[in-house]
């Protein structure tokens, strides 16, 4: 394939007349169509660029260099298919609160992806961040993120679900969880009702089972905790199993 048929088709995939190539590139629209009709078949390297950085190719297969293929160049080097340019298109179309937003959930899997991949050794064991400050069962007791360590556990598939480790304190999860256990949590910022969570109300941390407008204990010695609009409640994930 020629250079101008190269261009001829990616321009047509990329749905640009012409004059939008033109315009885009900043190649002179007198130049471009002789390009495109094959009357020119020397452009300069500057020209040739230019071309290509719009059509979102590289300039090795538009001159026939290397085999083109239904992938392009990304700028990390990587090879982007036609669905990921497309995506890219999509987004390149959102005002600035979509675009923000999406860069925010975007960071969001990334991180939750490395931390995963990261946290997988060869010997089948994972590394989870391990609070060691408890939260209560009983009494609140904050959640210091400036005090923790690393705690290995076993590479199993529940078990990657999960994002970090507490200690249990206290009897009011009896006799599911008991003073002392260790439990694997998925950060999360809700749980359903009736699902065990995380929570740090009025600043205290406690684990409890959600209830409609009330946290509540397993053992039924201790009440339920309620919470109104006028309170600070804040959940920092699902509690996963023991460790």
């Amino acid at each position: 394939m020629t250079f101008n048929e190269y261009i001829n088709k990616r321009r047509k995939e990329c749905r640009l007349t012409v004059d939008e190539l033109s315009e885009k590139s900043g190649v002179p629209r007198s130049t471009l169509s002789k390009i495109t009709a094959g009357t020119n078949r020397n452009p300069t390297l500057m020209t040739a660029r230019a071309i290509c950085l719009v059509l979102r190719c590289s300039l090795d297969e538009a001159l026939g260099l290397v085999e083109s293929t239904d992938s392009q160049v990304g700028v990390s080097g990587a090879r982007l298919t036609k669905k990921e340019w497309l995506a890219l298109e999509k987004y390149r179309s959102m005002d600035r609160y979509g675009q923000e937003l999406l860069q925010t959930v975007l960071m969001m899997e990334y991180e939750r992806i490395v931390s995963q991949c990261a946290g997988v050794n060869q010997q089948g064991i994972l590394r989870r961040p391990f609070y060691l400050i408890p939260v209560s069962a009983g009494l609140g007791n904050p959640l210091d993120e400036a005090a923790q360590e690393e705690m290995e556990i076993a590479d199993t598939p529940e078990h990657r679900r999960g994002d970090f480790i507490v200690r249990v304190s206290g009897d009011s999860m009896l006799p599911q969880f008991s003073d002392g256990d260790r439990v694997l949590v998925a950060r999360q910022p809700s749980v359903e009702i009736g699902e065990i969570g995380i929570f740090v109300l009025n600043g205290e941390s406690y684990i409890k089972k959600l209830g409609t407008g009330e946290l509540l204990s397993l053992n039924p010695h201790y009440p339920p905790k309620p919470y109104s609009a006028s309170d600070s409640i804040l959940c920092c994930g699902r509690v996963i199993a023991k460790v």
